[in-house]
């Protein structure tokens, strides 16, 4: 079995290193945030293009990076087991209209510049935190020079990220079937949790093995590599029974 695992929205495989060193076993970042996706086609395209020849594929996601999987382990027979980490459930349109998202989007974007990387790491990080030497890879990878404004800006491409964003109302990725594969959904629970994650949480396929986990919140698998590590190696040790 080989594991790949599709970001969230500007996540890059540092965020990605400390939950690979507790899974204890390798696992492949995909970052379809280079790419220019704007159709299901350049999707199953792009995905070959990361997999090769591979025969037996477990495939993680989170986040918008959970949508995508889900779609992805509907159309390719080599994906035999499914994690998403809080992604993959969610009708967006129940959140906010499109335009709305695609326009707060740009306008994160275009805010988060910065004059030196270190601003950018306290802007993430906050001043109190004595962030580890990963966790400051991570963001510094998550920037670019510009010069022309003379700024780090976040290294992404808006036209790229809103095709993506864009796909993702067009596929309706929660309402995708999952035939027999056995699926692992982990999220937080929110003291306080908003109406329409109530409803997507009851509405999940009661095939799926649903984890959710306290005191924790979107960025899990950043937040507590470990808690998340071993919900995953267990479920894996009861799917290859």
């Amino acid at each position: 079995m080989q594991f790949y695992f599709i970001g969230g929205l500007g996540g890059n495989g540092s965020h990605l290193a400390p939950l690979i060193e507790k899974l204890g076993f390798p696992v492949t970042f995909l970052d379809p945030y280079r790419e220019m996706i704007q159709t299901e086609n350049d999707l199953r395209s792009w995905f070959q293009g990361q997999i090769g020849q591979a025969e037996e594929i477990c495939l993680l996601g989170h986040s918008l990076g959970g949508d995508l999987a889900r779609y992805l382990s509907s159309e390719f027979p080599q994906i035999r087991a499914l994690i998403l980490l809080d992604g993959g459930y969610l009708d967006m349109e129940k959140i906010l209209p499109l335009e709305e998202e695609l326009e707060g989007t740009a306008s994160f974007m275009q805010q988060q510049v910065f004059a030196t990387l270190e601003e950018a790491v306290l802007s993430e990080l906050g001043e109190e935190a004595d962030p580890t030497s990963i966790a400051r890879k991570a963001v510094e990878a998550s920037y670019r020079w510009n010069p022309l404004s003379e700024q780090y800006e976040l290294n992404l491409d808006l036209e790229k990220v809103l095709a993506l964003l864009r796909l993702r109302r067009q596929m309706r990725t929660y309402q995708i079937p999952l035939a027999d594969l056995p699926v692992l959904f982990i999220g937080p629970r929110y003291q306080e949790e908003p109406e329409w994650r109530k409803d997507a949480l009851k509405q999940l396929d009661p095939q799926i093995k649903q984890v959710l986990l306290e005191g924790l919140g979107h960025e899990l698998y950043t937040e507590a590599p470990e808690i998340v590590a071993r919900e995953v190696n267990n479920w894996l040790q009861n799917v290859h029974k």
